[in-house]
């Protein structure tokens, strides 16, 4: 899994720093590689040249280095071709027809020290994930099923997630206006909803309501595991329990030296990014997260001040890179509070690459 702008650098003075590349670990150096920003390329706008660039590359004691390109990861087809991979500005010479993401290493060198960066060129992309989630109590099972593109999803059992993400193919499911309409079955009828959907965009399905009245949500993600920087993880909150307005998660903190507190300000005095915020039916909230600050703390939600859920826990882990996951509130009436609060660990759910 490769995340945006995942840059390995590291510095000639004595610190440790932790990494969970695919690659050997690499030597202490003073080489800044850039391999630049990641961005997307359409043929049929531009033709079949992609020019990069690493000339924002530096070394910190100005002695110089050599580049070396080389192409990490690319969509099923003829494998791109790569032309001056040991100049500052290679260029990439890909097929009309590929569509996908193409991922490119830099290593600049000296010596025996080297550094690497890396670069995602998403071609043509045609492609996004979805996520089903049965949120209703009771007996009868979800699935999702889109015949255009022969998806026929994982039955989905109550107050629970599907095991992975379904990738969309837009070309095919999507009309001239970008928008997609997911079918899910379910208590022996299908549901429908038309959304607008983007390419490369994550998205959760989730089947809400009750028994008899059941309807569909569809929530983008803003971050997923090509969007989330280095050392931190993507955290959602999601309130799929009906009646419940204003759903606010709280954390114990005490055993790690704060207060019990909801999440929101003690996540911001950790530097967190963006907020969770108040929740009604059907909303969600979204935040990144110092992956270094990960803690089995318990965390629950309440309404009003008062504690409407039993505890739940992040359980994602402090290796990985692009996690993220997913706090869900259900009604349930098998609870001592009415409802109960799940968290979906959502990097175990994606497809693997």
């Amino acid at each position: 899994m490769y995340l945006l702008k995942r840059v390995f650098i590291t510095l000639s003075i004595a610190i440790p720093i932790l990494s969970c590349s695919d690659f050997d670990e690499q030597d202490f150096t003073v080489l800044l590689p850039n391999a630049g920003e990641d961005f997307i390329f359409l043929t049929g706008e531009e033709g079949t040249s992609i020019n990069l660039d690493g000339t924002e590359s530096s070394d910190v004691n100005g002695l110089g280095f050599e580049y070396k390109w080389e192409i990490v990861d690319f969509p099923e087809g003829t494998p791109p071709a790569l032309e001056g991979a040991t100049t500052s500005t290679p260029t990439l010479q890909v097929d009309e027809g590929i569509s996908g993401r193409i991922v490119v290493s830099l290593i600049i060198f000296r010596d025996d020290q080297q550094a690497r960066d890396f670069i995602n060129v998403d071609v043509n992309p045609s492609t996004a994930n979805v996520l089903l989630v049965n949120a209703i109590e009771g007996s009868e099972e979800a699935r999702l099923v889109m015949a255009e593109i022969r998806i026929e999803g994982n039955p989905v059992s109550p107050l629970n997630a599907d095991d992975t993400y379904y990738s969309i193919n837009l070309e095919a499911a999507a009309d001239a206006e970008g928008n997609v309409v997911f079918n899910v079955e379910y208590n022996d009828s299908t549901l429908s909803i038309t959304r607008p959907v983007t390419a490369l965009a994550s998205y959760t399905l989730y089947l809400a309501g009750g028994q008899d009245t059941p309807e569909l949500i569809l929530i983008e993600k803003r971050y997923n595991e090509t969007t989330i920087p280095l050392s931190w993880v993507g955290l959602d909150a999601v309130n799929m329990a009906p009646g419940i307005s204003d759903m606010v998660l709280w954390i114990d903190a005490t055993t790690v030296g704060f207060s019990v507190s909801p999440i929101d300000p003690l996540f911001r005095g950790l530097g967190v990014r963006e907020e969770f915020g108040v929740l009604s039916f059907g909303q969600s909230g979204e935040i990144l997260f110092p992956k270094g600050n990960l803690s089995t703390v318990p965390i629950w939600a309440t309404q009003n001040g008062e504690r409407i859920s039993t505890d739940s826990g992040i359980t994602l882990n402090r290796i990985d890179e692009g996690q993220f996951g997913t706090f869900i509130l259900f009604e349930d009436s098998s609870s001592e509070f009415g409802y109960t609060l799940k968290f979906v660990n959502n990097t175990e759910l994606l497809p693997a690459n």
